[in-house]
C-alpha cells in the first residue's frame, strides 16, 4: 500500500511547464485568497444578526484552531510520516517547484484538512447548490496543489479530506445546538434567499469573487513566467 501510495503521488507530481509550477505555487498560498476571505466574513455579517454572526465567526476560528492542532499539533509529530520532497528514499525523484520542500513531516495534509473544514461548514451553513459544488471544487484544486509540488502522499491527503469533512461536520452541528440561544426569531424564507436565510444575490457575489480569484492566479502565473 504505501509503494503503491508513492507511485500515485509521483504520478501526479510536476510537470515540465513554468506556467503551471507558477500557478499550483500561487493557489497553495493562503494569501492568495484573502480577498475570498474577507468576503466571506462581510457576508456572513451582512446576512445575520450581530450574535449570529459572533457564533458563526467563533465557531469557524475553533474549528480550524482544532483542525490545526490536531493534524500539526498532534498526528504529524506522532505518525512522523516524511514528507515526500523530504523523504529519504524519494526526495530526489520528486520535482520541486522553487526549492519549496514543505516541513519534515506530511501526515495528514494540513491543507486538505483546512479547506475541507471549510467547504463542509460553509456548505451547511449557506445551503446553497453552486455554493457547495465551488466551496469542494476549491477545497480539491488547492489540495491538489500539495500532490503537484510534491509536499505530501495521496494518502495524506485522502486522510486530510476526511478528518476535515468529519470537523466541518460536527462543529456547525454543535454550532446550531446552541444557535436557538443567540437566534429568537424565525427566518422569513422566500424565493430571494437559500434555505438557510443567505440571500441569493450574496451568493452570486461570493461565486464571482472565487471565480475571480481563479482568473487572478492565472494572470499572475502568465506573468511570472514572462519574468
Amino acid at each position: 500500500m504505501n509503494e503503491l501510495d508513492h507511485q500515485l503521488t509521483l504520478a501526479i507530481n510536476g510537470s515540465d511547464s513554468l506556467f503551471w509550477d507558477n500557478v499550483m505555487f500561487t493557489v497553495t498560498d493562503t494569501f492568495s485568497w484573502s480577498l475570498v476571505i474577507i468576503l466571506l466574513f462581510v457576508i456572513i455579517f451582512k446576512n445575520n444578526s450581530w450574535k449570529e454572526t459572533l457564533l458563526i465567526y467563533v465557531t469557524m476560528i475553533l474549528l480550524i484552531v482544532v483542525a490545526d492542532r490536531i493534524c500539526s499539533g498532534f498526528v504529524k509529530p506522532l505518525v512522523e510520516r516524511w514528507r515526500p520532497t523530504q523523504d529519504p528514499q524519494l526526495m530526489y525523484l520528486v520535482d520541486v517547484v522553487r526549492g519549496y520542500r514543505g516541513g519534515r513531516y506530511g501526515f495528514f495534509s494540513g491543507h486538505a484538512c483546512n479547506t475541507m473544514c471549510f467547504a463542509m461548514f460553509l456548505s451547511l451553513l449557506f445551503r446553497s447548490p453552486k455554493v457547495t459544488v465551488t466551496l469542494f471544487f476549491w477545497s480539491f484544486t488547492t489540495t491538489f496543489t500539495r500532490l503537484y509540488l510534491g509536499v505530501h502522499y495521496l494518502g495524506d491527503v485522502c486522510v486530510g479530506w476526511t478528518v476535515g469533512a468529519i470537523l466541518g461536520f460536527t462543529f456547525y452541528m454543535l454550532m446550531e445546538k446552541y444557535r436557538p440561544v443567540f437566534c429568537t426569531k424565525k427566518r422569513l424564507i422566500s424565493g430571494q434567499f437559500t434555505s438557510s436565510g443567505f440571500l441569493k444575490d450574496d451568493m452570486d457575489t461570493f461565486l464571482t469573487v472565487i471565480f475571480f480569484n481563479y482568473i487572478c492566479v492565472v494572470i499572475v502565473a502568465m506573468c511570472l513566467g514572462i519574468a
